[in-house]
């Protein structure tokens, strides 16, 4: 029986995984109620953006206050005293920009000489200040990714919740590429937008000031009326960026749902790529290219269509963009010429103030220039939060009574007496479809017991004991004492060593290598104990049979005192299942072993069997 999803085989401590307290896990406020993944972006716009940010600072803001708290705030102090000294090299340039053309008109080759040196000084300066400002920038975007990359990797891989999360239903698909890309934007660009729109508004400060004393006397002359309008440059800047914006925005609406639809198609299509990457011995050998490649091209054809979207609200918003830019780049003049016409200023004044003009209407025009990355920093914001809501929602289910309205779930508790015990224990669906019906049972420490039957819940069973299968009611008592050890059809082999892959998940103490090789001999694998520091892909190398008596070598390792096996030999031929099991009685003549088989040839080895009729879509337990 295949079980894709099944957990690896490991040691357990016979109590129920706790939900974590420690800082590695919890994330905020738990009643806060946090508007679903994927639709923050209906209802009123300005309300989904308050839900957005709410989410945001709950995800992602506890960097500010956690161990690293006096880093962070350090280099955040940094990055905005550096914002503020690049913001002083576009006002120096204004000033020397006035100065310059004025000794051009006025033919002073002293002075432009002079201006050359205060040039250069400037260009140094803002090497150095860009230079830094990068260095911390980078600094702090990598320090917060990785703060919140563990953080998330320790709410993922932490008490089965990486696999009760591919369980339920929800904006929660692909967990590798929103950890490792969707974190990646989520940190880089909000840093990035943050810097762009600080420095755009200390900008702004700096030249709406320069404007207002650039715009002349409060007096107005147009079309033969005067207007009062103090600082009117500044106001004519204010409107035509406003209007830019409210265009820019109405253009962009559709930016976000385009840049989340096309991120999810990609990662469909790399999870496809690293699957078949996985199982390609078993493709080849069932020559399954034809039927891979056609997977795949459905899987490119979702993603083309996701980046055609995404291109069509792109050019909407590029159509306009970039004949902003070029009207930008002479209204400014536009604006300040009549004046220099008619002598009010000088050509150093004029050009002063189209460049204070100009810098004022880009630094009210940050949405405009922002929109395609705020788009996108929010789409991967929206697939992070997805992720963390679905862990979180799983980790609040594990050991807590069912809310009213809500299906019921299995309560898992320790005993007190080296006694598994089922008690009135049915066990469902994510659904609530039924899998196997109540039932009680008793299983003493040193007993051996067989199931048979339906193998899906026999599997389903396991789990429930493993703490990672609530779905049901009834109540599920652990042993007092004792490890638990879960062998699965497949052992998992991580990437690595073969003695990091024998030891697997790790052992208290160090194990010499000529223990591992005795270990390897015992159970068929005499071979591999002179391969111990080689790193392979094991998975590849071994054959399944290989990799089932690897399960065993692991199970002699560790030693537990209650051995759970899931059709853990049926790659062995007759003879060597017979083996290792008799190695297992002789190894272990006092552990209690539950095994999940349909081989005549291991009821020898148990003393009690449990029958799963499948009955009506279900299982029945029959006590045999």
């Amino acid at each position: 029986m295949s079980m894709d999803r099944d957990p690896p085989s490991h040691t357990t401590t016979p109590e129920p995984p706790p939900h974590p307290a420690d800082e590695a896990s919890h994330w905020g406020d738990a009643d806060h109620d946090p508007a679903p993944a994927g639709n923050s972006s209906a209802g009123h716009p300005m309300q989904s953006w308050r839900v957005f940010f709410r989410q945001f600072v709950t995800l992602a803001g506890p960097y500010w206050n956690s161990r690293e708290k006096w880093h962070a705030w350090g280099m955040t102090a940094a990055l905005i005293t550096l914002t503020g000294a690049q913001v002083g090299v576009p006002v120096a340039l204004n000033l020397w920009n006035e100065r310059l053309f004025d000794a051009l008109e006025q033919r002073m080759f002293g002075e432009f000489l002079t201006l050359i040196g205060v040039l250069a000084i400037i260009v140094v300066a803002n090497v150095t200040i860009v230079t830094t400002h990068l260095r911390v920038k980078r600094r702090l975007q990598v320090s917060w990714r990785r703060w919140l990359t563990r953080r998330m990797i320790n709410e993922w891989m932490a008490s089965g919740r990486h696999y009760q999360v591919t369980q339920i239903p929800g904006e929660h698909d692909n967990p590798d590429g929103r950890i490792a890309e969707d974190i990646r934007i989520t940190t880089e660009y909000a840093i990035d937008l943050a810097h762009s729109l600080l420095y755009s508004a200390m900008l702004l400060v700096s030249f709406t000031h320069i404007l207002w004393t650039l715009s002349g006397p409060p007096e107005v002359h147009l079309n033969g009326h005067e207007l009062y309008l103090p600082g009117h440059l500044v106001w004519v800047a204010m409107v035509y960026a406003a209007l830019g914006t409210t265009v820019a925005v109405l253009l962009g609406r559709p930016l976000v749902r385009a840049v989340n639809r096309r991120q999810t198609a990609e990662a469909d299509f790399r999870f496809g790529l690293v699957h078949a990457r996985e199982n390609s011995l078993a493709i080849a050998l069932l020559r399954g290219e034809a039927g891979e490649r056609r997977h795949f091209v459905e899987l490119f054809r979702g993603a083309k269509g996701a980046w055609d979207r995404q291109t069509i609200a792109l050019s909407n918003i590029f159509l306009f963009v970039s004949s902003w830019a070029v009207l930008s780049q002479v209204f400014p003049i536009l604006i300040a010429a009549p004046r220099y016409i008619a002598g009010a200023i000088s050509l150093g004044g004029l050009m002063q103030t189209a460049q204070a003009f100009q810098q004022m209407a880009a630094a009210l025009s940050w949405p405009i220039d922002n929109l395609a990355k705020v788009a996108e920093w929010r789409a991967s914001v929206e697939r992070v939060q997805g992720l963390h809501e679905a862990l979180d929602a799983v980790a609040r289910k594990r050991g807590q009574a069912s809310s009213e309205g809500e299906p019921p779930m299995i309560t898992t508790a320790r005993n007190d007496t080296p006694h598994l015990s089922f008690r009135s224990l049915a066990v469902n669906n994510p659904d609530s479809s039924p899998v196997l019906l109540p039932f009680d049972c008793d299983i003493h420490y040193g007993e051996r017991v067989l199931i048979t039957g339906d193998s899906g819940a026999a599997v389903k069973l396991f789990k429930v004991v493993a703490g990672l299968w609530p779905w049901g009611n009834g109540t599920v008592a652990l042993p007092v004492d004792g490890t638990i050890f879960f062998m699965t059809q497949r052992p998992y082999l991580p990437l690595g060593s073969l003695r990091d892959t024998v030891c697997y998940p790790g052992l208290p103490t160090p194990v010499d290598d000529q223990h591992l090789q005795a270990i390897l001999q015992r159970v068929g694998l005499g071979a591999l104990g002179k391969r111990l520091d080689e790193t392979e892909n094991w998975e590849q190398v071994l054959a399944s049979g290989e990799q089932q008596r690897l399960g065993f070598a692991r199970l002699l390792l560790h030693r537990p005192q209650w051995i759970f096996i899931q059709e853990a030999t049926d790659s062995l031929s007759q003879q060597s299942e017979i083996r290792m099991m008799e190695l297992l009685l002789e190894e272990f003549p006092q552990a209690t072993i539950i095994t999940i088989g349909n081989h005549d040839g291991l009821k020898a080895f148990h003393q009690r069997h449990i029958l799963l009729n499948r009955v009506n879509g279900f299982a029945v337990v029959e006590f045999q």
